[in-house]
């Protein structure tokens, strides 16, 4: 006795079709997890209305160190903006000694900031505003 198994038209369609589902499920799977990581890595502002645009502002910094008998100096620079946070600043004018690292700091309204940096060095900023 032979069974002869014939798969008709309807068969090919639907193996087709269960492909295409499950090749659609996978994709959305995969778009869905890398939007979730890209939301975590994305670059997000404060929440409060910044008024002051990206990009370089005239400042008054006044630097204090602590390790050396509170040093107090005052000089204007220029400070990038971002996102209204203070990124860097460009000591251009002032000794290399006085270079520290630090975070991006969040300014105020008022376009003041204060920074504590790297080996107690702290940065009061003062934007001058027009």
């Amino acid at each position: 006795m032979d069974i002869n198994f014939k798969k008709g038209p309807l068969i090919y369609l639907s193996n087709y079709l269960l492909k295409g589902l499950c090749i659609l499920f996978f994709m959305g799977i995969c778009v869905d997890a890398s939007a979730q990581t890209k939301k975590t890595t994305e670059y997000k502002a404060p929440n409060f209305g910044c008024k002051f645009e990206d990009g370089p502002f005239n400042a008054i910094i006044k630097l204090e160190q602590k390790s050396q008998a509170k040093l107090k100096l005052e000089f204007s620079t220029t400070v990038d903006i971002q996102g209204c946070q203070v990124i860097q600043i460009l000591f251009d004018k002032i000794g290399k000694e006085f270079v520290a690292a630090f975070k991006p700091t969040d300014i105020d309204d008022s376009g003041n900031a204060i920074i504590h940096a790297d080996r107690g060095i702290t940065y009061e900023i003062h934007l001058i505003l027009p």
